[in-house]
């Protein structure tokens, strides 16, 4: 049955991690899954990504929305690979196709959480400040800090809905839960690095909007991240 016939009963099956849904997909069963995770991975990251640009305006807001699922989609491209290799050497079994597809899933999943969070994320963006206030630099390290932990929990959350079926699809199960925390770590740290280099999501007071820096390289997404810490605490 293709995913497409009935698009919000699969959705909502995917969140609810149903065994038959999942492993069909996993084992390839039906074709539609890989079309139907990128329509959901785009709708769901381009929604939430408006809501994060909106604070500086409707380009930026268009921005991000484009920018938000072409990371993900990156770091599907990355990993995929590099997933399939550490799930081999670390002897769970499970080969390229299978772990690119629990990837693939996984932010499909990671995506439907992220636009159910856009509500939440358009009414915060309109109760904040607009830029060029005094304290803008502590409104924009709670922005960045705000939205880089809604965007991880939603990441981890969506991953462990798969930590099950990886474990059954493992030769072991310890074999399942080490390849499971590699991918993990390896899409935490990738698509932090990604989302650096693609900046910016928000912009730094004094600087103006644009779809991409002139110095992508510069730096590094923690610094960032430590900066907007020291900016809300005063530290």
């Amino acid at each position: 049955m293709n995913p497409f016939t009935n698009p919000f009963k699969n959705a909502a099956a995917l969140c609810r991690g149903e065994k038959q849904l999942l492993t069909d997909w996993i084992e390839g069963s039906h074709r539609g899954s890989i079309p139907f995770c990128i329509a959901l991975i785009t709708l769901g990251c381009c929604s939430y990504g408006f809501t994060i640009g909106l604070r500086h305006g409707s380009e930026m807001a268009f921005y991000v929305a484009l920018k938000l699922p072409f990371i993900i989609f990156l770091t599907l491209f990355l990993n995929g690979m590099l997933n399939g290799m550490l799930s081999l050497i670390l002897g769970s079994g499970i080969g390229f196709r299978k772990s690119f597809q629990f990837l693939l899933t996984g932010f499909a999943i990671m995506s439907i959480i992220l636009g159910a969070l856009s509500p939440i994320s358009f009414f915060a963006t309109l109760n904040m400040p607009e830029p060029g206030t005094p304290d803008d630099a502590t409104w924009h390290g709670a922005n960045l800090l705000l939205h880089t932990s809604l965007i991880a929990y939603a990441g981890i959350l969506a991953h462990s809905r798969l930590l099950h079926y990886v474990r059954d699809f493992a030769d072991s199960h310890s074999a399942g839960t080490h390849a499971f925390l590699a991918w993990l770590t390896g899409n935490l740290f990738v698509g932090a690095q990604i989302s650096w280099i693609l900046r910016p999501f928000f912009v730094s007071p004094g600087l103006q909007v644009e779809f991409l820096r002139v110095d992508p390289f510069d730096g590094n997404f923690y610094e960032a991240v430590f900066r907007a810490i020291r900016n809300v605490t005063n530290f």
